[in-house]
């Protein structure tokens, strides 16, 4: 399919038939059980969505997804999504660290995407063909058990611990680029010598930083700052390339590093949390800023833009 990939979406979504607002949902499913379906698979398979709240929630998922297959993996066309794609972004938002129940709403809306484009397809008269479903659910047992159930804090006891007692040097350096400065594990791994931009000031602590340029959600950019001697260790890591590392080979090294620093296991999301709490406390301690200003510089720092997502992270 031509066109944007916004454009892409809008139109499977309003071309296919999924959705089916003012059509009864109990009547669609008890058509579909007299037709063979038995489990709740068989019944996602047959049913669209009915509620324009839905409706919406879904497609932002799929907006998302889309976005990121093109600038990630090259899927420019959505009619050419697969599985395999599909399980790399889910794989993607495990690293994120996105919250399980976040999780379970985005799983729930791409196998619903799935049914939108092999609609798509047969009204086109098209031979593509969508299975997303198996792909989801393997993702899905991983995530139960790497992502957080609770509102809980999840920060680490003691991130220095942890960091050193991971074993490969590169994952060290990772492990703190993600504690210094706030970064997603997935903006991590796309650091190039191009990223650093050198050594300056903090603007509101005025301590010496080394400041890397990440690209976050959407491909928004934003400068985070960790210490000199990380920047200088990030530098010998991408002379001649990207960071690059294998995520989840950095996952398992960080819960036998948790394991053997005798602390739970937080996922590398967890280094986040501690960046917010201890930022937090720094700005509160060496500025004149209010608790509302620390709020939002924390939430820009992070890549968000609502002071009161902050608050998310401050749970101790």
């Amino acid at each position: 399919m031509r066109g944007g990939i916004n454009y892409q979406v809008n139109t499977v979504f309003r071309e296919s038939g999924i959705f089916a607002p003012g059509t009864s949902k109990h009547a669609e499913k008890s058509a579909a059980r007299e037709s063979g379906a038995r489990t709740w698979a068989d019944l996602g398979r047959e049913l669209r969505i009915y509620s324009y709240g839905t409706a919406q929630t879904y497609k932002d998922t799929w907006h998302q997804c889309a976005r990121w297959c093109r600038e990630n993996l090259g899927v420019k066309d959505i009619e050419r999504l697969q599985a395999d794609h599909i399980k790399t972004y889910l794989e993607n938002r495990i690293a994120d660290g996105v919250k399980y129940s976040t999780f379970e709403r985005e799983c729930a809306a791409l196998s619903k995407f799935e049914n939108a484009l092999t609609m798509y397809a047969e009204k086109k008269g098209s031979d593509a063909s969508y299975s997303f479903r198996d792909a989801i659910v393997e993702v899905k047992q991983e995530a139960s058990q790497v992502l957080d159930r609770t509102v809980e804090t999840r920060a680490y006891e003691s991130p220095e611990s942890l960091i050193f007692a991971l074993k490969d040097e590169r994952y060290q350096v990772v492990a703190a680029v993600q504690y210094e400065g706030g970064a997603r594990l997935n903006e991590v791994w796309r650091i190039g010598a191009k990223d650093l931009k050198g050594i300056r000031e903090d603007p509101h602590t005025g301590a010496q930083k080394g400041i890397i340029s990440v690209y976050g959600k959407g491909g928004k950019e934003r400068e985070i700052k960790v210490s000199p001697e990380t920047f200088r260790a990030v530098a010998a890591h991408v002379e001649h390339g990207v960071m690059n590392f294998n995520k989840s080979a950095y996952r398992e090294a960080l819960k036998e590093a948790a394991l053997e620093s005798n602390q739970d296991y937080h996922g590398s999301h967890g280094l986040r949390w501690n960046y917010a709490q201890e930022r937090m406390d720094e700005l509160l301690k060496a500025t004149s800023m209010t608790y509302v200003e620390g709020l939002q510089a924390v939430a820009w720092e992070m890549g968000h833009e609502r002071a009161d997502i902050s608050e998310h992270y401050l749970r101790r």
